[in-house]
């Protein structure tokens, strides 16, 4: 069942996001070359309960860690660990923030030593480009269908795989609501949900550079990698679907 939100609900959700995209942003700004992933995750944490919130990942059974940090082939739930990030490894960071007991997501991947005019400065703007599409198609009378659409689309057009086996989600008072966002299209687009106002979506870009399949390739229990070993990118906002159009809840 999909939850409605109030618009008095959707702007402690905003509160919400607004705390996330600050910390995003800052993490963005600290990841480089040397850092490791774990020291990334604690300056996460250490943010998020000065802003007075709680890490939402902590809050799933068995995870500990207030991010997840993807390197290069890990495609989600990256477990931080001691590794140190090297010149020209590709980072995806996914965090999410509960605070006043509503959740957001979000994630962003970057290049680290800067990004460069080359296949991977292309590959993660296509990621970029295919998540403002996809917002764009969060309006009340459009179908869910038309944002899996567009990413399949743009992603699958530049060469690239759309993840089929991982989905973006609703989100509220849970950090996983209904829908399920695929990033590619199920079908057709009219037997998927009919969007309407007070929605409010994790919008995730999830593709990868070589094939689409993707494998538990681990002892942590959560990583998840390309079977091809491929590089994996991700892109997400928090989207509050509004009278006026999409509401990005966790901009960076």
């Amino acid at each position: 069942m999909i939850l409605l939100k109030t618009p008095q609900e959707i702007e402690k959700m905003t509160a919400s996001g607004a705390i996330l995209g600050d910390v995003l942003q800052k993490l963005l700004n600290k990841a480089a070359v040397g850092i490791s992933t774990r020291e990334l995750d604690e300056y996460a944490d250490n943010l998020i309960s000065q802003a007075g919130a709680k890490p939402s990942f902590k809050m799933e059974k068995n995870y500990h860690h207030a991010t997840c940090m993807c390197v290069n082939d890990m495609v989600v739930h990256g477990v931080p660990n001691n590794y140190k990030l090297k010149d020209g490894d590709v980072l995806g960071i996914d965090a999410g923030v509960f605070y006043q007991g509503w959740h957001s997501d979000a994630s962003w991947t970057v290049r680290i030593g800067g990004v460069k005019e080359d296949k991977i400065g292309r590959f993660l703007s296509v990621g970029q480009q295919a998540l403002r599409l996809a917002i764009e198609r969060c309006v009340p009378g459009n179908r869910v269908g038309d944002i899996s659409k567009v990413i399949d689309e743009v992603v699958s057009q530049a060469g690239y795989s759309p993840v089929k086996q991982l989905v973006g989600h609703g989100i509220g008072r849970d950090l996983h609501e209904d829908p399920e966002i695929p990033c590619f299209l199920r079908g057709s687009v009219e037997n998927t949900e009919i969007i309407k106002e007070g929605m409010v979506f994790a919008v995730e870009v999830i593709y990868n550079q070589g094939k689409s399949p993707v494998i538990y390739d681990n002892n942590d229990g959560w990583t998840i990698v390309t079977r091809d070993g491929s590089v994996s990118g991700l892109f997400e906002h928090t989207v509050a679907i509004t009278a006026s159009g999409p509401r990005i809840l966790t901009k960076v």
